[in-house]
């Protein structure tokens, strides 16, 4: 009788310490992921009204090289960063300078790399990537 007492003063130990642990457990869990309401200081700041001038979020855009009006439309020579970026990356950066240029201009956007056209967005036909000739599509291959 004594023997079967111990063995349930035991497990009743062993359970009030593994609840204990996970309640410091789930504690400092909380604690550690919890948010931080304040601000750093040390965050980007970017110019102001950067979102609505395309002059100015071209000019801060790490993948493009040069942009310049070409009577209504707007040629973007972007870098092989935005070359190597995924499709849909591509098409919202297109996509992006098109709504903020044609909001002043009735032209399209013409993204180029290295002279080559390498896609455009246009009123008629939205965003529209360059196709590559089969003499591009053997050489990527290789």
């Amino acid at each position: 009788m004594k023997k079967r007492r111990r063995d349930s003063v035991g497990i009743a130990v062993m359970f009030r310490w593994t609840v204990l642990a996970i309640i410091v457990s789930a504690t400092l869990f909380a604690y550690g992921c919890g948010t931080d309401s304040q601000q750093t200081s040390n965050v980007a700041k970017y110019p102001t009204g950067i979102s609505e001038d395309v002059e100015q979020q071209l000019k801060y855009d790490a993948r493009v090289d040069s942009f310049e009006p070409d009577g209504e439309n707007l040629v973007v020579n972007v870098n092989d960063a935005w070359l190597n970026s995924p499709p849909g990356m591509q098409e919202r950066a297109a996509g992006q300078w098109y709504s903020l240029w044609h909001s002043n201009h009735s032209g399209g956007v013409i993204v180029q790399h290295d002279g080559s056209k390498v896609a455009s967005w246009t009123s008629e036909h939205g965003y529209m990537p360059a196709s590559k000739s089969k003499k591009d599509e053997s050489h990527s291959a290789s």
